[in-house]
C-alpha cells in the first residue's frame, strides 16, 4: 500500500466557526482524516503539521521553508506528499514548488472553498481526491499538481478563476490534466516540456504593477526609487503599455532592474503586429523580459527565484522562454 503525507498549512479547508465570531482555522490534519475514514483504503496517510493559517498570511520567508520541508518529507520513506493550502495563495505556492522541488514523486495540493461549519463543506472530498491523485503512478515526474473539484491541475497553468465558487480553479489554456472519477483518476494529459528545478533561493525585491487607462508611471518610478531588483508589469493585451510608462521603464533597465512584462488578460501570449508606440517591438527592443502565458503573481515569483539563482539578463530571459 501506498505511503502518503499529508503536510498541513491551514487554510479554509481548517476554519471552522466556534461560537459565532467567523471562522478560523482550527481543525487539525487528524481532524480532517475523521471526515474520510476510506482514505485507508488507498494508502496509509501520515500526518505533518507546518502551520495552521489563513492562506492570506503567508510570507515569502514561510514560503520558502514549506518548499524546503516539502522536499525533506520527500526524501523519506513516503510515496508522495498532499499539502492542504488556503485557496488565495494555493496556486503560488504550488507553481513555487512546481519551479523548485526535485524529486520525481508526486505532490499534490489542495484546499477547500467552503468551511467546516458551511453546508457544503467541500474539504474532505478535495483531500480523498488529493491522497488518491498522490497514489496514481501517471502524477510522477509532472511537477506539483493541485486537486480540487474532481478534477487534478497542474501547478503551472491553474489559477482562482472565482471568488466564492466551489468550480473555482481552472486552467484557462490548458484544461484539467485529470478527473478524480468515483473509481479511478483518469490521466489524460500532462504538462509538456522538461523543468528546470532552481534552489529555493529568492530575491524578495520585486514588485508587481498592474496597469489601467491613462494610470501613469508613478508605481513603476516608486520601484526605481525603493530599491526593487525586478519589477512585472501586467500589461494591456498582448504585452502593450501607455508611451507614458516607457522612459520610466527605459530607466529602470538603465538601472539594471529587470523589467518582466506579463498581460493582465485572463489567458493569452504576449505578441502583438503593432508598430506604434509603447507596443510589444517597443518594449522588446528596449531589453524587458516576456513572461509569455504567466500571469503576473506566477512571473513574479519566476523572477524571484531567477534574480537569486541566474547570472545576467540574458540567462534570465532563457528561463523565462523555457517550457
Amino acid at each position: 500500500m501506498k505511503r502518503i503525507a499529508v503536510l498541513t498549512t491551514g487554510g479554509t479547508i481548517a476554519t471552522k466557526d466556534v461560537g459565532g465570531s467567523g471562522a478560523n482555522p482550527i481543525l487539525t490534519g487528524l481532524d480532517l482524516l475523521q471526515f474520510i475514514p476510506e482514505a485507508s483504503r488507498y494508502a496509509q496517510v501520515e500526518v505533518i503539521a507546518f502551520d495552521n493559517l489563513p492562506g492570506a498570511h503567508l510570507t515569502l520567508e514561510r514560503l520558502v521553508e514549506l518548499a524546503k520541508r516539502a522536499e525533506e518529507i520527500l526524501s523519506g520513506n513516503v510515496d508522495g506528499l498532499v499539502i492542504t493550502h488556503g485557496t488565495d495563495t494555493l496556486e503560488e505556492t504550488a507553481f513555487f514548488l512546481y519551479l523548485t522541488l526535485n524529486s520525481p514523486k508526486p505532490v499534490v495540493f489542495t484546499g477547500s472553498m467552503r468551511t467546516a461549519s458551511q453546508i457544503g463543506y467541500d474539504g474532505p472530498r478535495n483531500l480523498l481526491d488529493a491522497i488518491r491523485v498522490a497514489c496514481s503512478p501517471e502524477a510522477a515526474r509532472i511537477g506539483a499538481l493541485v486537486a480540487l473539484n474532481e478534477e487534478a491541475h497542474s501547478a503551472r497553468w491553474v489559477t482562482k478563476t472565482h471568488s466564492q465558487k466551489g468550480d473555482t480553479f481552472k486552467s484557462p489554456i490548458s484544461g484539467p490534466i485529470a478527473i478524480a472519477y468515483p473509481d479511478r483518476i483518469a490521466f489524460f494529459a500532462k504538462p509538456m516540456g522538461a523543468r528546470r528545478p532552481l534552489p529555493k533561493r529568492i530575491e524578495p525585491q520585486v514588485d508587481l504593477i498592474r496597469l489601467a487607462l491613462d494610470c501613469g508611471d508613478k508605481f513603476v518610478r516608486c520601484s526605481i526609487e525603493t530599491g526593487a531588483k525586478g519589477i512585472v508589469i501586467e500589461a494591456f493585451g498582448g504585452g502593450r503599455v501607455p508611451p507614458s510608462l516607457l522612459p520610466s521603464i527605459r530607466e529602470a533597465l538603465a538601472r539594471g532592474i529587470v523589467v518582466v512584462i506579463a498581460t493582465r488578460c485572463f489567458a493569452g501570449e504576449l505578441w502583438d503586429p503593432y508598430g506604434y508606440q509603447g507596443a510589444h517591438r517597443d518594449l522588446e527592443r528596449m531589453g524587458a523580459i516576456f513572461s509569455h502565458d504567466l500571469p503576473g503573481h506566477k512571473a513574479r515569483l519566476k523572477l524571484m527565484l531567477a534574480l537569486a539563482n541566474l547570472e545576467g539578463t540574458a540567462e534570465i530571459k532563457r528561463y523565462f522562454e523555457e517550457e
